[in-house]
């Protein structure tokens, strides 16, 4: 099926938005979050305070716009895993595969963390994303389990599962330009099964 073109008015108003988000990252990456005023994001994306808010409702919403949208999709992905896999090895092949969207935003990410550690309330808020990614990975490994709502152990899977996911980009981002986030995800992830594999081996006797 071909896919209808963008009409000339939502190509504008997804440049316009762009363009708000990226000089609000900038800005707040060089200044600090508490000190930037959303007259001036809007002046250096060219468009006027009233047209940023006809996009965004505060200059909070114009940094976490589309935060980690991929952990959205996880939960199909994680579904489509081979059965074979445990469910570490499923979570990690979810993220590797969701991994080249990431990557096409590694200095609009560097920024953002850059500005979320610019302000308390907004690492804060950045924790509360954390939780409801968890959240909805732990959904995913529910209803993989065949689970009406996630256990405890679903739950557990899917904080430590974000963590991993959050060390893998941190690595990622202090490594060259050209490292590759789909190798870095599967290298922690790796080491993870490693490391719950190394957990229930029994203890060599004396």
């Amino acid at each position: 099926m071909v896919q209808a073109e963008r009409s000339p008015w939502a190509a504008q108003t997804a440049r316009t938005r762009q363009a708000l988000v990226d000089a609000a990252l900038r800005i707040f990456a060089e200044r600090g979050y508490e000190t930037t005023t959303t007259e001036e994001i809007a002046e250096a994306a060219g468009v006027s305070p009233r047209t940023f808010f006809r996009y965004f409702p505060t200059k909070e919403s114009v940094l976490f716009f589309g935060e980690y949208e991929f952990v959205e999709s996880f939960a199909g992905v994680y579904q489509d895993q081979p059965v074979g896999l445990s469910e570490v090895e499923a979570v990690g092949a979810s993220f590797v595969l969701l991994a080249p969207g990431v990557a096409r935003l590694r200095k609009r990410i560097a920024l953002y963390q850059k500005a979320v550690a610019s302000s308390a309330a907004l690492r804060g808020r950045e924790q509360d994303n954390h939780d409801a990614h968890a959240a909805t990975v732990a959904r995913a490994i529910a209803a993989r389990r065949g689970l009406a709502i996630p256990d405890a152990g679903c739950e557990l899977l899917g904080a430590v599962a974000v963590l991993v996911l959050q060390r893998a980009i941190d690595a990622w981002l202090a490594g060259p330009p050209r490292a590759d986030l789909a190798d870095t995800i599967a290298s922690e992830f790796a080491l993870l099964g490693e490391v719950v594999a190394a957990g229930t081996r029994e203890p060599d006797g004396d």
